[in-house]
């Protein structure tokens, strides 16, 4: 065969077959969502479901009750009120003190009983992006302001986020 119909071949087939990868992307694009846009597009769904919060949405978190399971609380600071189960905390600030992501849930636990123990009753840990991140407590402004420093002199690396 002549190299110039070698060419028109190659240059035909080469059309077809972006053209079918394209035809692919968009069908998988409406069905998944744009890995490019979203931020969370491989995040997995949380493991534990008892979590009333959104993961990937930033909003509508004021007034959302955080399950916190009892094995993170001392013995000593339950009530006859707080029957072992699971208690609640219901979130009271805008922004949540950020203190460390860990790809292995048992570290994220470490962690917030760490936490617990130097008086962040409100320690939690939720799934953002396949990670456990773990949090001080959710507070106003200011407040997290004051605990991001107090963590940071007590050798935390703390960061403030608005949720």
């Amino acid at each position: 065969m002549k190299n110039w119909l070698k060419n028109l071949l190659f240059v035909i087939f080469s059309f077809v077959f972006l053209g079918v990868g394209m035809v692919v992307a968009e069908i998988f694009i409406r069905e998944k969502g744009n890995p490019l846009k979203d931020p969370n597009f491989l995040a997995e769904p949380p493991a534990d479901t008892t979590s009333s919060f959104p993961i990937d949405s930033t909003q509508g978190w004021m007034g959302d009750t955080v399950t916190i399971d009892d094995k993170y609380i001392k013995k000593e600071q339950l009530t006859e009120k707080a029957k072992p189960s699971n208690t609640k905390m219901t979130v009271t600030g805008d922004y949540d003190v950020v203190v460390g992501m860990y790809g292995e849930k048992a570290n994220a636990e470490r962690q917030i009983k760490k936490l617990k123990e130097l008086g962040y009753q409100n320690a939690y840990s939720y799934l953002k992006a396949s990670m456990s991140v773990v949090s001080a407590g959710q507070y106003n402004e200011d407040e997290a302001q004051k605990i991001k420093t107090k963590l940071e002199n007590q050798g935390f690396d703390t960061n403030v986020k608005r949720r």
